[in-house]
């Protein structure tokens, strides 16, 4: 069941899809040139880009990475961009050797972390923590994760945190900035 269209050469029910999906995403087009056992998949998958879907509506959320500082930089990231209320908040840190040479993170740093909902100041977690027992040796252009802090949502744990909403959290990590990062709870 194959037919020419144009100059291209594609299986006849990809080919309607990919008719449709050409208003909506250039680049059906070129997905649908490929075999017809793939086309039908890559035809879903533009689909469900042009319509802004996601299969990973909860996924990672980050801040981006903070500002270098002695060849290091840090970025606060949340493995769950949605919780539900209950669930808890979990934040790691994610950090990169920036010079090209192998260098040695200090295991241990002051950390100050702000929490915010909406435009409202929840407070500040400040604390001394310990991502590794020594020094972390760490090769060039090197990223490792490293568990934060996870902040119940509900019950009597939830100090910092409590209910639905959008939570904004940014801070430090020793000299390390860690830009905010936004995480949705929601019922």
């Amino acid at each position: 069941m194959y037919s020419w269209r144009g100059d291209s050469f594609m299986s006849t029910p990809p080919a309607r899809s990919a008719l449709l999906l050409s208003v909506f995403c250039p680049l059906s087009s070129v997905l649908c040139r490929l075999p017809s056992v793939v086309c039908p998949l890559s035809s879903l998958l533009a689909a469900l880009l042009a319509l802004g879907c996601s299969s990973d509506s909860g996924g990672v959320a980050s801040g981006g990475w903070g500002k270098a500082d002695d060849g290091f930089q840090a970025m606060l990231f949340a493995p769950r961009g949605v919780v539900r209320v209950g669930e808890a908040i979990e934040l790691r840190v994610r950090v990169r050797n920036q010079v090209g040479e192998i260098r040695y993170f200090a295991s241990a740093h002051d950390l100050t972390l702000k929490a915010a909902r909406g435009e409202k100041d929840l407070g500040v977690d400040i604390d001394y923590v310990a991502l590794a027992k020594e020094g972390i040796k760490m090769s060039p252009g090197q990223e490792l994760d490293f568990p934060l802090r996870r902040y119940a949502t509900a019950g009597a744990e939830a100090k910092l945190c409590q209910g639905e909403g959008l939570y904004r959290f940014r801070g430090r990590l020793g000299k390390l900035e860690l830009p905010p990062v936004v995480v949705r709870v929601e019922q």
